[in-house]
């Protein structure tokens, strides 16, 4: 099995555990009911969701909506990585939050400093050892414009890692629904679909690079990003976004510098 980086073989990882108090298969069909009554979503593709064990599901991320309906949509109870601040709020609200947060599978992560990466990709890979379902946004924060951004090598490197498959998932309609970029739900009357795609076997994908050579030395940073790059076309077909070579939190970062400029001018 090819491995990626300094990780080890996913055997020595803990397998994750859920919450005493389980409350995902409890909300999910509740929220479901409500997007369909109200929103009427549609989706296509689900003979592609593996009915069990490891899977990472990757999608693109366009809005707040994807959190909460592409769950909804896949029949698999889906596993989160979430910013350890989430889990932090002071107080009974702050408390009732994070419980309420790891009970529906979000699971706290410090990404802070140079530890950050290394600290999420060993809680995925722990989430998958359980043989569950991981959800990640391969572009790592929404988009600034509704196109698709470079994605990040994240979810390569779990797959290859932990052998699991890797299920493309595209959102059409949800950034054109938004009110505003702080909406947390969608205008009434969006069209919103959701498309599923064939699973990707990252560890054949590999070999396929490798070709003749068929080393099975861990992966190069250029395979990684090109495996990713594999990862974000089979997306965008499905999307039909148009892709911009560049990370999107490069970008933001950019706006928000430029809007601070332009604020001081006036």
């Amino acid at each position: 099995m090819a491995v990626c980086g300094a990780f080890l073989r996913s055997r020595q990882w803990p397998a994750y555990r859920v919450e005493p108090v389980h409350l995902y298969s409890v909300l999910q069909p509740v929220v479901k009911l409500l997007i369909t009554l109200i929103w009427r979503p549609t989706v296509s593709g689900l003979q592609h969701v593996p009915s069990s064990g490891r899977m990472i599901m990757a999608c693109n991320h366009v809005s707040a909506f994807e959190t909460y309906f592409v769950p909804c949509m896949i029949p698999r109870e889906i596993h989160w990585l979430g910013k350890d601040a989430l889990f932090k709020g002071k107080g009974a609200f702050g408390k009732c939050f994070a419980w309420l947060m790891r009970s529906v599978n979000v699971i706290p992560v410090d990404r802070s400093g140079d530890g950050g990466a290394t600290a999420a990709l060993s809680a995925g890979i722990a989430v998958l050892e359980g043989e569950h379902a991981l959800g990640v946004f391969p572009e790592g924060t929404r988009s600034p414009d509704g196109h698709m951004y470079r994605g990040k090598t994240g979810a390569v490197r779990l797959a290859l890692a932990t052998g699991a498959p890797i299920l493309p998932v595209a959102t059409l309609g949800a950034f054109e629904a938004q009110r505003s970029r702080k909406a947390i739900v969608p205008k009434l009357g969006a069209k919103l679909h959701t498309q599923i795609g064939p699973t990707i076997d990252m560890g054949a994908e590999l070999a396929k690079l490798r070709g003749a050579d068929g080393s099975d030395h861990s992966a190069s940073r250029v395979e990684l990003q090109t495996l990713t790059r594999i990862l974000m076309d089979a997306i965008r077909e499905m999307s039909g976004q148009n892709y911009v070579d560049e990370y999107a939190f490069e970008v933001k970062k950019r706006l928000k510098g430029a809007r601070g400029e332009a604020k001081n001018r006036a």
